[in-house]
């Protein structure tokens, strides 16, 4: 009779359970089912996002050769500070081999804190190649291109080198920038943008012609514009420095 008394409590503490709200140890930690993708040469690369840990949020990532080698990373982000965040497999160049990016913290405009991981085809191991902050990310003529919004009327680009490159890419290993935005030196009533490459000389900034047509569609972002060529700019330079 005892026994048999408690069964419908039993049931009923059963049933608390299952239909009670599940909520989550940490709200700013969405756990992420394994996303995979294989790459032209048939290695795999995977990643997970994991909430196991207390204020915590892990990005588990694995790499198979074709040959059967593996290699495992794990990034540990504290939600305290970093509220918001991703991990997605991407194809950056569209050369059919894929990286992990992975999304920090975000500003007031669109510029949030990214990190690209990829495997090192001579090795098979999961390593980190690029860290920064940005809009978004694309490859052109053979350079990882870093776009984010300069201010509320101009934009930037960050170049990269990507041939030959070794170690972690970040801002001090910028070839050169390309700035786009309002021309704030023009008279005229609505003056094209103004768009400019440069690179970074003994510590200056020295405008540099673009590498080649293909890099203007950058120029493009508001519609018209002016480049500003290294004549214009030694020229202002000179007028510059016989005002003062």
């Amino acid at each position: 009779m005892i026994a048999s008394a408690r069964v419908p409590a039993v049931l009923a503490v059963l049933a608390l359970l299952i239909f009670a709200p599940q909520v989550r140890a940490d709200e700013n930690c969405e756990p992420v089912a394994e996303q995979v993708a294989t790459n032209a040469d048939r290695s795999t690369l995977s990643v997970a996002t994991v909430c196991d840990k207390e204020g915590i949020r892990s990005y588990l990532m694995r790499a198979r050769t074709r040959d059967g080698r593996t290699d495992q990373k794990t990034v540990e982000v504290e939600t305290e500070y970093t509220t918001m965040g991703s991990a997605s497999l991407v194809d950056i160049d569209g050369d059919g081999y894929h990286e992990v990016e992975v999304r920090g913290m975000c500003g007031a405009g669109p510029n949030c804190e990214g990190e690209l991981y990829r495997i090192d085809r001579s090795t098979g191991k999961l390593e980190l190649f690029f860290s920064g902050g940005y809009s978004e990310l694309s490859v052109i003529d053979g350079y990882l291109v870093e776009a984010g919004r300069a201010s509320c009327c101009s934009w930037e680009y960050h170049a990269y080198r990507l041939h030959g490159r070794t170690g972690t890419l970040d801002y001090d290993d910028m070839d050169f920038m390309v700035e786009v935005g309002a021309d704030l030196d023009s008279e005229e009533e609505n003056a094209p943008a103004r768009c400019t490459f440069s690179r970074s000389i003994e510590g200056a900034r020295r405008v540099m012609p673009p590498h080649s047509r293909e890099w203007l569609q950058l120029c493009e972002l508001y519609g018209d514009y002016r480049l500003t060529t290294p004549e214009e700019a030694s020229a202002a330079g000179t007028a510059g420095s016989a005002q003062e």
